[in-house]
């Protein structure tokens, strides 16, 4: 089983690169070329101060496509399941496995979680975390999300730069496929600003 999911998010991560690459969100390598340095002769204006605007779009690009992998990967009716049947269910520990799985896929992944989406509020399902001092419970009320989270999420999301009782981040978000009439279920993928 272990080993399956290893294979299947591998398979994940190099479609995603090519998705990456094929959208342009990535650049090939080149000679990298030092940036001058200012000197005290050397005023900077505004116009040669780099943003992070560019870098900040494509972060959270990155992160709404590793939110919409890991959704389609995860197993939409185990973590329906889990949501009615809670922590000491079989569907639960499957998809506690699989989200560990997805979070050891990239070094800088911190948390990723699932989430319920409910009149307007935002509640902890299963988290790669769970049962760690800094992870979430089953059915926490998510009170400090990102505010793109109070309106139901349709498609992969970025989001960022947010604060939370974990940290400042950024996130991607995406729908998980669920029955269309049972509950919103996200998946969210966190990386620390």
């Amino acid at each position: 089983m272990r080993f399956h999911a290893g294979l299947k998010v591998g398979a994940l991560l190099l479609a995603l690169t090519a998705i990456l690459i094929f959208a342009g969100c990535t650049q090939p390598a080149t000679t990298i070329t030092p940036t001058p340095q200012p000197t005290a002769t050397t005023p900077v204006s505004s116009t040669e101060v780099p943003t992070i605007a560019m870098d900040t779009q494509t972060l959270k690009t990155e992160l709404a496509l590793y939110a919409g992998v890991f959704a389609e990967s995860v197993d939409g009716n185990a973590l329906a399941t889990a949501l009615t049947e809670g922590p000491n269910s079989t569907a639960f520990a499957t998809v506690l496995d699989d989200l560990k799985a997805f979070k050891e896929a990239d070094s800088r992944i911190k948390y990723v979680y699932t989430l319920e989406q409910r009149d307007g509020k935002v509640f902890f399902i299963v988290d790669a975390n769970y049962g760690l001092p800094d992870g979430s419970n089953y059915m926490d009320e998510y009170t400090d999300a990102p505010t793109e989270l109070s309106a139901p999420v349709t498609a992969p999301i970025g989001v960022g730069p947010y604060s939370d009782q974990w940290g400042t981040f950024y996130s991607g978000y995406a729908p998980v496929n669920t029955d269309p009439a049972g509950p919103k279920i996200l998946i969210g993928v966190d990386i620390r600003a």
